[in-house]
């Protein structure tokens, strides 16, 4: 008799108790529950991720507008916009603007000002509608454009003028939109 209640104990200190009065889930109940938080998962981490991309595209257009703001600082007190050895340029940006605006230490690379995505912003003074020089600029009709290659980090360009049309440009945040 004691034997079969030590066996008795023994089984059921290691076998699951089923009948009536017990709860459990089953096998079907977990995998669903698994389903359902992995599914909530994925909706809040994609709406981050759409978030992120948003938040991206804000802060390159911030900093367009900072850049044209300092620009214009930069013309007034020197009666010209900064002139570029090669026109566009991604370094005149930043050898011209630091005393008339804050950089970021992440935002700088070597002389060249970095975008949100991490590529350079680029900068081109343009006089009646064509390229110009540091040779030659005519004070009546220069204007500046400057641009983040978007998160593609591609440009459509042509004869050193930005190609509006190029599908390479789609993702482009300029200052002229």
């Amino acid at each position: 008799m004691i034997n079969s209640c030590l066996k008795q104990i023994q089984v059921s200190k290691f076998s699951r108790a089923t009948g009536p009065g017990t709860k459990a889930f089953t096998l079907v109940e977990l995998i669903f529950v698994v389903a359902i938080i992995g599914l909530i998962a994925g909706i809040v981490l994609g709406a981050a991720g759409g978030v992120q991309k948003k938040a991206a595209r804000d802060q390159a257009k911030a900093e367009i507008k900072s850049m044209l703001v300092a620009l214009e600082r930069y013309r007034n007190e020197r009666g010209v916009y900064p002139l570029a050895a090669n026109n566009p340029s991604s370094s005149a940006l930043y050898t011209n603007l630091t005393n008339y605006m804050t950089f970021r230490s992440n935002q700088i690379s070597g002389q060249q000002v970095l975008d949100s995505y991490g590529y350079p912003y680029w900068y081109r003074l343009a006089t009646n509608g064509t390229e110009s020089s540091a040779s030659s600029v005519s004070m009546m009709s220069e204007t500046v454009e400057v641009w983040s290659v978007g998160p593609n980090g591609k440009s459509g360009y042509t004869n050193r003028i930005p190609n509006r049309t190029d599908s390479n440009n789609k993702d482009d945040i300029t200052s002229w939109n």
